[in-house]
């Protein structure tokens, strides 16, 4: 299963292009009594009947659970069906991420020492190849974690030229890692500092939250979607407790599909791009976490 889908991530554009309708999630971490909610809902006819296509934002390992299980069902559904649900890369869709969290360690717990490990190369292989963005109706921009320096990447069209198999993104491509990990600035914590910093590079600047890639500010982003001809950001990487959140006037949606995430009580989301508008859906997931318990 993870050769297959790894030869259809590596034949699909890095950016891919998508029309509506279609749903967004966000980070799943492992949460695979959230993913059988959202079929019940979404696509309870199953995907190659549903009229809308599904876009999933990465993060699909590490915290919870089920990880295993959610990339199974996901790689999956995207062999039976290549043109109606699209998966790009998160930043826990790295090795060395899930070393420092629960993936590897689940692949080992569940498998064992030998056959755990290699699953999990095999699982890894095929995240390799994930595509790191998306275009919905030439308008709507979707990534993990935000929009990328002007300096490495001064149209989206650069983002098709990332390398694919991309084992090592923080040595193999600028581009890649900041798409991966970057946040939008939080507005009332802009310290002296940070507002120079981000004067001085175009709305950007060291994210220090992180300790890796970019943090970027409304400025930005209104930048980055009129040189590129968009409307709108829809993009995961931070919990929301009411499952998503619109920021920076209107023009960018964090959406986060894992709830009850890491033992709290966050709610789940998704959003529907219909007819160039968004439409967010908060998610009562609480009937398949008690089906689980």
């Amino acid at each position: 299963l993870c050769r297959m889908v790894a030869k259809i991530f590596e034949a699909e554009h890095r950016m891919l292009r998508i029309s509506s309708p279609v749903f967004i999630l966000g980070d799943l971490h492992g949460n695979f009594p959230d993913i059988c909610c959202f079929e019940r809902i979404f696509w309870g006819m199953g995907v190659h009947l549903s009229p809308a296509r599904m876009l999933l934002l990465g993060d699909y390992v590490d915290r919870g659970s089920y990880g295993v299980e959610l990339v199974a069902y996901l790689f999956a559904q995207k062999v039976r069906n290549p043109q109606k649900i699209f998966l790009i890369r998160g930043n826990h869709e790295l090795r060395d991420i899930q070393k420092n969290f629960t993936f590897h360690g689940e692949c080992m717990k569940k498998f064992g020492n030998e056959q755990g490990l290699s699953l999990w190369q095999e699982i890894n292989k095929a995240f390799d190849c994930m595509p790191l963005a998306a275009v919905i109706d030439d308008k709507i921009f979707c990534c993990h974690g935000g929009i990328p320096a002007p300096w490495l990447c001064p149209h989206i069209d650069f983002i098709d030229k990332i390398p694919c198999p991309l084992p090592k993104p923080d040595e193999e491509s600028s581009l890649a890692w900041d798409l991966l990990w970057n946040d939008p600035v939080r507005e009332d914590k802009i310290e002296e500092d940070l507002e120079e910093e981000l004067h001085e590079n175009e709305g950007f600047a060291l994210n220090r939250r992180r300790g890796t890639a970019h943090v970027f500010d409304t400025g930005a982003l209104n930048r980055f979607l009129t040189n590129n001809k968009l409307s709108y950001l829809v993009r995961a990487h931070e919990v929301q407790q009411a499952g998503a959140q619109i920021h920076m006037n209107g023009k960018m949606v964090t959406v986060f599909s894992s709830s009850f995430y890491n033992g709290g009580n966050n709610d789940a989301a998704c959003v529907l791009v219909f007819e160039k508008k968004l439409r967010i859906f908060r998610v009562d997931t609480s009937e398949f976490h008690k089906i689980r318990e």
